[in-house]
């Protein structure tokens, strides 16, 4: 299995450096091209679904192979992560041995554990697309070129606040130390770097962007900001974009794989049409279609993610590029931010990425009080135990340090009316 890993993996980087230029210029297509490609991959994953998965294999005769373009995909219903909850292997190609697939779990916009199947080449996609992302300000990203990255990092206590990935020649900096006594070491990784990119959260750079205005320090070099995983708000926009003076450009995407849209520099969202398809439900819901997985096939998938729509006769976009522009905008989640000791502000994505080990928690609910405690609110998949209780405990004190913290299991999270979510991070700090 290791070495089958590892094989795979060499591969993915192969993949990346001989079809990344294929991927920069297939953004320029025009868009009936685009089209044209889409329902080539449409018609395949289509043909696998009905033929060899079970929940769709009823639909089979009522998609019109022969004449196919794509509004067949309309032919089929919407479906949730609940529909997939309730019995996931119906979702699943019945050709594929379930032993050998490797999952991705996701704590997901409302709270609930999910988790859907993943392969090795969809990894190598998401790479080439986050790179050709980074490209879509005025810098044009060449492969291992240096990034600085603001997440997915999250160093025990006496470990060193940077790590450096040498494949990909990312320097990952620690978001939970974004403070005064951690700025020089902050600095010196940057000029060490001479990275262009900054990749992070939309608050660990905002919160960074504070600290150096705090300190009125300046740092050039950097040509491109690309945030993702949580929503852009305008006043983190506007004193991002203020501070830096470059491209700001966000992206959105789900574990779940099915679409990746991003920003271009002229403010537009652009689909990557190769990846998947995007619609906009009457809701403003974002239903997303996967032309990559043909493991277990997410076909108008609701994603739980709010757009903002586009207005009526809005105008293309000046970038010049054939990608469709599905929406407006996200509205997605905006969660307050969490403080730890000191009223040291901290991303509230942290708390999903640890939550993602917990698959037998259901939902979960975190409140910070404004004496910075913290109350927890959970409930269960599977009863959790008390090295599980042990396991959270220390997750999210690793993350606020030593405030007082209470977990407590209930049957039921109740959902906010409105949005049909359950708000899951709330600050009542007052600064």
């Amino acid at each position: 299995m290791k070495v089958s890993h590892s094989i795979n993996k060499l591969l993915n980087i192969l993949y990346t450096y001989f079809k990344y230029s294929e991927y920069l210029k297939f953004q320029y297509k025009s868009a009936e091209s685009i089209k044209l490609y889409q329902e080539k991959k449409l018609k395949r994953i289509l043909e696998i679904a009905v033929n060899k998965v079970p929940f769709y294999r009823k639909y089979k005769g009522i998609i019109d192979f022969e004449n196919f373009n794509l509004e067949e995909l309309k032919k089929l219903p919407v479906i949730t992560k609940d529909d997939i909850r309730k019995d996931p292997s119906v979702f699943l190609r019945e050709d594929i041995n379930i032993e050998g697939i490797r999952w991705k779990s996701t704590s997901g916009s409302s709270g609930k554990p999910f988790r859907v199947p993943k392969s090795y080449y969809s990894d190598a996609i998401e790479v080439i697309l986050g790179y050709r992302a980074w490209s879509l300000g005025k810098n044009v990203y060449k492969v291992r070129e240096p990034a600085i990255v603001l997440r997915s990092f999250s160093p025990k206590q006496g470990e060193p606040i940077f790590k450096r990935d040498w494949v990909r020649n990312f320097w990952y900096l620690s978001p939970y130390h974004i403070n005064d006594q951690y700025l020089p070491e902050f600095i010196e990784v940057f000029k060490k770097s001479k990275a262009k990119i900054l990749k992070g959260y939309p608050s660990s750079i905002y919160i960074l962007t504070l600290l150096l205005k705090k300190n009125e320090i300046r740092l050039p070099q950097i040509q491109t900001i690309v945030t993702s995983s949580e929503t852009m708000l305008p006043k983190y926009r506007s004193e991002i974009k203020k501070y830096w003076k470059c491209d700001v450009l966000d992206w959105y995407g789900q574990n779940e794989r099915t679409v990746t849209v991003q920003q271009c520099s002229e403010g537009k969202y652009h689909n990557n049409d190769e990846y998947g398809i995007c619609e906009v439900d009457k809701f403003n819901n974002i239903i997303a279609t996967s032309l990559n997985n043909d493991i277990m096939p997410l076909l108008r998938y609701n994603t739980n993610d709010k757009a903002i729509p586009l207005e009526e006769n809005e105008p293309g976009c000046s970038c010049r590029r054939g990608l469709s522009i599905p929406f407006k905008g996200i509205m997605g989640r905006s969660d307050d931010i969490i403080y730890k000791e000191g009223k040291e502000p901290i991303p509230t994505i942290n708390f999903y990425n640890l939550m993602e080990k917990f698959q037998k928690i259901k939902q979960f609910y975190l409140l910070q009080k404004e004496d910075l405690s913290i109350e927890m609110i959970v409930s269960e998949n599977e009863p959790l135990n008390s090295q599980d209780i042990e396991n959270l405990t220390e997750g999210i004190k690793q993350r606020v340090g030593n405030i007082p913290l209470s977990i407590n299991i209930v049957n039921d999270i109740s959902r906010n009316k409105d949005t049909d979510k359950v708000k899951i991070i709330e600050s009542k700090v007052k600064l």
